[in-house]
């Protein structure tokens, strides 16, 4: 019997020996545990605990905690570095430092490290160590792009914003977070980081269509539509460089639209669209099938040009392949009903063309082409907008 209740009690020492180490090793991932474990058993809980310490602005709880952690794993390098960030904290600079050097020399995954020595080099003017060390921030934590005292230092910078960049070449896995995770970010945020990827457009960094919509959209919904449309041209190659984007309809489609500064088509119970390759050169035509009882809008285009006169030109026929009046342009300012052009036919070039006036103040317009009652089956293509001089 007596052995018997000292197997017991063995197995239940046992087994709280293995709850308390579970615990601790646990309170990394659920750190609201790390209150919970015993003294006896405190190790990733000490650390855990400096970093709430921290967060808290509990600079002696953090000092205290970062001590004990170096007792308990004085080779651990989050030890070293909690010590540091406990030091600093309390204002021993020269303490922080050194406890941060020889966190350094442990190890340079702890993001405190990092930030620790991505702060130093700021200090110093050095953005290219800053930036290496964003960089290592960020792929382990790609969320931290939305962290503006990481960010802000870098981004406002011309020298951070290249040394950014440059980390950028090399493809890290926060970069799609960084250009596309943004629906949340004001828009000072988003104006400080337009200029570095248009940086990085610039030095060839080019990300493609679906990855700029979502900050070219953002952009548009925060009212910065030049910056936005700047955004989209500069990284979706096929919207092209000219004053109306994908005129040949390349990027066009029947479906939800790719951005904000793409064509939105409008169909309706009175009218059929569709698209057909175009025989007359690279791109698409917008097909247009039905006899709207008033002329309506089929395809939109949001624009950011500058006040002055404007030519705009398309080609239009029916399904005789002959020129068709029966597809109608306006060109007015967001927000304003449109106001339908008069057009003359080219018949040298096959091109309709009319002339439209951009009002000083008027900072966003709406591109608009419609069919009239008459259309039956007509066709549009290769739009183009100049700047008259």
């Amino acid at each position: 019997m007596a052995r018997r209740i000292a197997l017991a009690l063995g197995c239940l020492g046992y087994a709280a020996l293995a709850l308390g180490s579970g615990l601790d090793r646990i309170s990394a991932q659920q750190p609201a545990l790390a209150s919970r474990v015993p003294a006896l058993f405190a190790s990733e809980a000490l650390r855990v605990r400096g970093g709430q310490a921290l967060t808290a602005g509990d600079a002696k709880a953090a000092l205290a905690l970062g001590k004990a952690a170096i007792a308990d794993s004085p080779t651990d390098p989050q030890s070293a570095a909690m010590l540091g960030a406990g030091r600093l904290a309390s204002g021993e600079r020269g303490g922080a430092d050194l406890a941060f050097r020889v966190a350094g020399k442990l190890g340079w995954r702890v993001p405190i490290t990092q930030s620790y020595w991505m702060a130093r080099a700021l200090e110093a003017n050095d953005y290219r160590i800053a930036a290496m060390r964003l960089d290592a921030l960020l792929r382990q934590q790609p969320d931290l792009h939305r962290q503006r005292s990481l960010l802000d230092p870098m981004e406002r910078n011309p020298a951070g914003r290249t040394a950014l960049v440059e980390r950028m070449a090399a493809a890290p896995v926060w970069l799609d977070a960084y250009a596309g995770d943004v629906a949340s970010l004001p828009v000072d945020a988003m104006l400080q980081r337009v200029p570095v990827l248009i940086e990085a457009a610039d030095r060839r960094l080019v990300l493609g269509c679906s990855a700029i919509a979502p900050g070219a959209n953002r952009l548009a919904v925060l009212g910065q539509f030049s910056e936005g449309a700047a955004l989209w041209r500069a990284h979706c190659p096929v919207a092209g460089q000219g004053l109306v984007g994908d005129g040949q309809f390349m990027l066009a489609t029947l479906g939800e639209r790719p951005s904000a500064f793409a064509w939105e088509l409008q169909g309706n119970n009175e009218l059929a669209l569709g698209f057909e390759v175009s025989p007359s050169g690279p791109g698409k035509r917008l097909t247009v099938h039905g006899t709207p009882a008033r002329t309506r809008l089929v395809a939109t285009q949001l624009l950011t040009l500058a006040p002055g006169r404007y030519l705009l030109s398309w080609r239009s026929g029916n399904s005789q392949d002959l020129p068709s009046d029966a597809v109608v342009a306006s060109l007015t300012c967001r927000g304003i009903e449109p106001v339908w052009l008069t057009p003359t036919l080219d018949r040298g070039t096959g091109l309709w063309q009319a002339e439209a006036n951009v009002a000083a103040g008027c900072g966003a317009q709406i591109l608009g082409f419609g069919v009239t009652p008459a259309a039956g089956e007509v066709w549009l293509e290769g739009v183009e907008l100049k700047l008259q001089r």
